[in-house]
C-alpha cells in the first residue's frame, strides 16, 4: 500500500487547519460592535369620564352629596388624579327642578387612581354637592350631571 500523505504533510496540514480554526475562534471572541439603538415613547390617550348614577343622597339643605362617575383608561399605565374642579350642573328635569337648586364645590383635593387599560372604573368624590334648602318638591328623584375636570 502506498501512502498518499507523508507524515510531514499530515502534521503540516493538521497545523494549518488548527491555526485556521484558532484564527476564526480568536476573531469571533474579539469582535466588537459599536453604534446606537432606539427606544420610543408612547403617546398618552385621553381618559373618558362618564356620569353614572350612584346613591341618592341629596335633599333640601344637605351639603355632603357625592358625585359619581366612571373613567375609562386606554393607556398602558395607571393614571392618578390629585385635584378635581367642578363646573356646570344640569338637572334631568329643568322645569320641575331647575339646575340652580344644586351646587357643586368649585374644587376638591382627590386621590383617584385609574388602572391601566381599564374599560370603566366606578369612582366617586364625596361631600362636594349641595342642594339648596329652598329646593322645590319637583327636585325629588332627579339626577344632576356635573361637569368635572380632573388633573394630575
Amino acid at each position: 500500500m502506498k501512502r498518499i500523505f507523508s507524515r510531514r504533510s499530515a502534521v503540516t496540514t493538521a497545523f494549518a487547519v488548527g491555526a485556521m480554526f484558532l484564527g476564526i475562534v480568536f476573531a469571533a471572541w474579539t469582535s466588537d460592535g459599536t453604534g446606537s439603538g432606539r427606544a420610543k415613547s408612547t403617546e398618552a390617550s385621553a381618559l373618558t369620564v362618564t356620569a353614572r348614577t350612584g346613591t341618592a343622597d341629596l335633599y333640601p339643605g344637605f351639603t355632603g352629596g357625592d358625585v359619581y362617575f366612571t373613567i375609562a383608561n386606554p393607556n398602558p399605565y395607571d393614571v392618578t388624579y390629585t385635584a378635581a374642579t367642578f363646573g356646570t350642573v344640569t338637572s334631568s328635569d329643568t322645569t320641575a327642578c331647575p339646575s340652580l337648586n344644586v351646587v357643586a364645590l368649585p374644587a376638591a383635593v382627590v386621590n383617584l387612581t385609574v388602572p391601566a387599560n381599564s374599560t370603566g372604573t366606578d369612582l366617586a368624590i364625596q361631600d362636594v354637592v349641595s342642594m339648596l334648602a329652598t329646593a322645590p318638591n319637583g327636585c325629588q328623584n332627579k339626577t344632576f350631571d356635573i361637569a368635572i375636570t380632573l388633573t394630575q
